[in-house]
Parts: structure tokens; sequence; C-alpha cells
């Protein structure tokens, strides 16, 4: 049966002489991978140039494969900065490498689909850098894997001072249940408020948010070493030439 639906172009490659193979993020069907036979002949079905990081409506046959047949392509909205800015381009990359490796195939998600949409969107007309935590700190929430930032993990106070991060637990430890883990992670009251405040915050107030560059440094440095331990991937191949220093104060308590 024939379907139609929205979807992000995540990666592409070419397949034999004529044809390419995508992945994408659909609106209804989650991520992907789609066939499309004859993409380099003229065909009016293919009226999209399927760059990655755009958005198209495509024309499809869902199967219990792994690889569906699509059967045309319309384009709907072009990022061009995402391709032409280097740095716009290493954080969208990421962006579409980070769901790719974490969603599953034909298992939709609507929040995640609309995440990939307003970020980018954001970081097609605004500065990457904040857009960058937004969207990391938001896809985990969304897709399940959503860290513990307001409460302790152990006793489930609420934290006020305490800003010991478990990288291994995925969320704070208050100074009172610290002694049980070996290797935490200690960061500045203002990196912590701005964590919780993004997750807990809706767009458009969230993409407001003005954060310092040592609140980014020890917040990227959190998700990085948190991405890395529970997904085996690495944000920093990501993002090369940052201006951040990529430091953040560790302590074994």
């Amino acid at each position: 049966m024939v379907s139609k639906d929205l979807g992000f172009i995540l990666k592409r490659f070419n397949f034999r002489e004529t044809s390419v193979i995508t992945t994408l993020y659909l609106h209804n069907y989650g991520k992907i991978r789609g066939i499309l036979k004859g993409f380099y002949t003229p065909k009016k079905e293919f009226s999209s140039s399927l760059n990655v990081f755009s958005l198209n409506e495509f024309i499809f046959y869902p199967k219990h494969s792994e690889i569906w047949l699509v059967s045309g392509v319309d384009s709907i909205r072009e990022y061009p900065a995402l391709r032409s800015n280097i740095a716009k381009a290493r954080v969208a990359g990421l962006f579409a490498n980070i769901v790719d490796k974490v969603m599953q195939l034909q298992d939709p998600n609507k929040q995640v689909f609309a995440l990939i949409q307003r970020c980018f969107d954001l970081i097609d007309i605004n500065n990457e850098s904040t857009i960058l935590y937004i969207f990391l700190i938001k896809f985990l929430t969304f897709s399940g894997f959503k860290p513990e930032f307001g409460n302790c993990l152990n006793c489930k106070a609420t934290l006020r001072y305490e800003r010991l991060f478990s990288v291994a637990r995925g969320g704070f430890i208050c100074k009172s249940c610290s002694g049980a883990d070996k290797d935490l992670l200690l960061i500045s009251k203002q990196a912590w408020r701005s964590l919780t405040y993004i997750q807990d915050t809706d767009f458009p107030l969230v993409q407001r948010l003005n954060i310092s560059p040592k609140c980014q440094d020890e917040i990227f440095y959190i998700l990085k070493e948190f991405i890395a331990y529970h997904f085996e991937f690495d944000l920093a191949s990501y993002i090369k030439n940052r201006n951040l220093s990529l430091t953040a104060s560790k302590v074994r308590v």
C-alpha cells in the first residue's frame, strides 16, 4: 500500500549508477531507509535535489523489510546555511548522526521529528551554539534516555546546591548520597541551572537562553561523557574547531 509523509534526509549515498539509498526521519513512520531507483534518470516523480538536511514529501511503499521503495519525492524546504556554513553543517550533521544512531527503524516519535524541524529552522538563521545544547538535551528526553537533572538519583530529594553528575547512572547525586559513586563530575550552579532550564522549558522561550562560554564548556563535557558512555558516540568528532575549550572540573568523591 502506497503512503505519503514528510521527512528529513539524514544521510544519502549513491547506489549503482542511477539510484540512491537514503536514511530518512519521517513524521508518521520515524526513521526509515529508502531506495530511490532511477533517481539519476529523467523521472518527474523525483523533483527534489535530495540534499542532506532538507525537508521533503515522500511517496513510498511501507514494508517489513529494512529498505523501503521510495517512488516519489518533492522538495518542501531547503536549509542552504546548513550546507554552506561549516560550523552549522557540523552541528546539523551531529543532529542527523545521533538521531540515526539512537532511534530504531520504523519507530515513530513525533516529538523527535518536531525537534529536528525546530532546530534546523533555528540554526539556519541563528548562531548554532545554544541550539546544539537544546537539541541534545531535548533529544535525550524525547527518545527515552532522559538524564535526571532535578532530583538526586538515590534519595529523590530536590537538588539545590549539589551538582555532582554520574555519567554511568545518568543524573545528579546529592552530597549525602555521593559516597557510593566512585566517579562523579562537578559542574557550576550556573551550568546546572542551564541544564534544568533547557530540559523543562518549551520553545520559543528556551531558544532565548543565553549561555556563557564557561557554562557551554561544562554542559558540552557532561553531554559528551554521557552520550559516549551510553551510546558509544563521540560528540567531539562532529564539532571540530569549536571556540569552547571542552574542559570541566572532574572530581572523585
